[in-house]
């Protein structure tokens, strides 16, 4: 009776070992099968490796693995272009030319300059009319002047022409301090080109003179 109740009790601890076993290999497998087919936890997803380049270039929807450029579009609006207005440049206003302005003051002739016999010193006339004359040039500044002396006919030629130089000499020197600063050339003729060939003083007066002439540009 005895031997019967310990064999009974040694099968039954046989029994439940071959149950720890096989419960202990079943758990292992259902483990080993969740641990595989299972969705990776948050944290593995934290701790999980950064793909490589490579896989940046198969799965970058960019060439070249960079991302799109922002502040552009893949499909620009046309751009519309205007057409520039025509170039306005202001005409600058031109000066009369010194052809015109010479020509101007020509048509309206300059007081002749008298002298006494032998002199080239001016008279109060003589200052008077250059005077008037001054007052015309100075709106034409840029007109050139051409200054003619003259004597009588008495006195022989070199001395003419020389006396003719001063009286000419004069009346530019008295434009200059009038503030006439016009271009100016002194020419003598002496007694050539007589205005009046009668042998008098009333004739001679007339050809002791300073005759102003305005050349004409061309």
């Amino acid at each position: 009776m005895t031997h019967l109740r310990q064999r009974a009790i040694r099968w039954a601890g046989i029994a439940g070992l071959l149950g720890i076993l096989v419960l202990g290999g079943c758990a292992t497998k259902s483990a080993m099968v969740t641990t595989s087919g299972a969705e990776p936890s948050s944290s593995a997803v934290q701790t999980k490796a950064k793909p490589g380049p490579e896989a940046m270039t198969q799965t970058s929807p960019y060439p070249g693995g960079s991302e799109g450029l922002k502040g552009f579009s893949k499909t620009p609006a046309e751009e519309q272009v205007t057409q520039p207005g025509p170039m306005v440049v202001a005409k600058a206003e031109q000066p009369e030319s010194q052809a015109h302005k010479a020509s101007e003051v020509a048509t309206r002739p300059l007081a002749e300059i008298y002298f006494a016999f032998d002199r080239w010193a001016l008279s109060a006339e003589g200052k008077k009319n250059l005077a008037d004359n001054a007052d015309l040039l100075k709106q034409h500044a840029g007109a050139k002047v051409v200054i003619e002396g003259y004597c009588d006919e008495r006195g022989s030629r070199e001395y003419n022409l020389v006396l003719g130089e001063k009286r000419a000499q004069e009346t530019m020197h008295y434009l200059d301090s009038l503030g006439i600063k016009n271009p100016v050339k002194v020419i003598s003729y002496g007694k050539e080109r007589q205005v009046c060939t009668e042998h008098d003083e009333s004739c001679y007066w007339k050809n002791r003179r300073a005759h102003m002439v305005v050349e004409k540009g061309k």
